[in-house]
Formats: C-alpha cells, sequence, structure tokens
C-alpha cells in the first residue's frame, strides 16, 4: 500500500490505542502511514515519549522498494523488503498486533486467506482495511505491479470468524470498505482504560462531577 483512504484513521488509532499493543507488524507500510501514527498516539501521546528511544516494537514488511524513504527508518524498528506471504510464513516472530492496511485485496483470495491464517498465528490481534465489492478495480500504480487488486471481498467473508469486530467506512466517491479486527481469542477493548471508563468520563467531564469518580476511585484503591 502506497496510501489509502482517511476516514477511518481516527477509528482505527482508537482501536489500536483500548488493544495498547507493545509490538506491531505493519504489514504493507509504502509511505508509512501507520507506522508514523502508531508511533504518535501510542509512544508520544501514550507513553509522553519523546526521546526517539522506543520502548514498544513497530515492525514493517514492504516489497516495493521504491515507497521506503530514509524516514521509515526513524519510525519503524526493522522493516522486511520481501513478500509478506512468505515472511508471515518463515518467521518467529509473534506480534501483538498485526496491521493490514488495505493489503489484502492485492493477492489472489486464496492466498490472502492463507495469509489470514498464518497471520492469526502470529499476533494476538489482526486489524485489516479492505474495500467491499467489485468497484475497486485497480491497476499497477507508480510502476508497481503490487498494486493491482487481485481479489474483492464482502463482509460475509468475515463473518465467519469466531471473535470479529467490523466496521463500515465510505470514501468520497461512496464506495464501501470496512475496518475488521479479528482474533483466536475474545476480543477486549476495555482492559487498557478500565471497565468503567467511559461512564466516569461523562461525570467527570460531561456532568462535572469529579469529586464523585475520585472518592470511588479512592474507595476501589
Amino acid at each position: 500500500m502506497g496510501t489509502s483512504n482517511w476516514q477511518n484513521i481516527s477509528y482505527n488509532i482508537d482501536l489500536v490505542k483500548k488493544l495498547n499493543p507493545q509490538s506491531i507488524l505493519d504489514i504493507g507500510v509504502g509511505f508509512g502511514r501507520w507506522g508514523i501514527l502508531f508511533r504518535e498516539f501510542l509512544e508520544i501521546w501514550g507513553d509522553r515519549n519523546y526521546s526517539g528511544k522506543w520502548t514498544r516494537t513497530v515492525d514493517g514488511v514492504e516489497i516495493f522498494p521504491g515507497y521506503l524513504k530514509s524516514y521509515h527508518d526513524y519510525f519503524y524498528d526493522n522493516i522486511y523488503r520481501c513478500n509478506a506471504l512468505d515472511f508471515i510464513g518463515s518467521t518467529d516472530k509473534r506480534y501483538d498486533l498485526i496491521n493490514c492496511g488495505d493489503v489484502i485485496e492485492h493477492f489472489e483470495k486464496n492466498e490472502a486467506k492463507k495469509f489470514i491464517e498464518l497471520a492469526l498465528d502470529k499476533c494476538s490481534y489482526l486489524l485489516i482495511n479492505i474495500p467491499l465489492g467489485s468497484n475497486w478495480e485497480q491497476d499497477a500504480i507508480n510502476d508497481n505491479e503490487y498494486e493491482i487488486h487481485r481479489s474483492s471481498w464482502e463482509i460475509s467473508d468475515f463473518t465467519g470468524y469466531e471473535n470479529h469486530l467490523i466496521t463500515e467506512f465510505e470514501d468520497v466517491e461512496l464506495r464501501k470498505y470496512c475496518v475488521v479486527l479479528i482474533s483466536r481469542n475474545k476480543i477486549d477493548l476495555k482492559k487498557t482504560y478500565g471497565k468503567y471508563f467511559s461512564l466516569k468520563s461523562i461525570l467527570k467531564n460531561k456532568l462535572g462531577l469529579g469529586s464523585v469518580v475520585k472518592l470511588i476511585e479512592n474507595r476501589n484503591a
């Protein structure tokens, strides 16, 4: 992926913040959007770590060398310049999160399904952005044959996974695409902030009852 739609960016970051991964593999690095945003909101915003000495692992896979520039080396720990399917099938590494930002549709469908199964064995959570339907035809871009769309997908392709979370979006041309979160285990989006985080935020910041929240927190401490 060189780049892709933006309508889902805030949703994805909110999702990743709730998952709070310590290690991430970004498949299809491209411009580097996700690696940069993961660093910003997990480390700079989240951990207040402005040092550039990163405490979390963000690795990447990119098959097209023309997308990789010098700034990628700052945001990514390692970028593996190879086919994603080959990498995921051979690596011994395991990640908290594997991110696929508009990648799966560039595989033939049988290879894509194989990739998903292999990825689920190598991570706690698999995050996929993917266009829906057959109106997303795309040929080679920037002399990159890997940009060709080789498969089309529907939401039903992902609902068979026992633990899944799917949210739809539309691009500027009103074409549908979705963000899919899959896991071998039950998906828990409340672990990082706590079970009653949203309720406490409403009490504190909407109703001005911060003292009540503080009293409850002290009582539970």
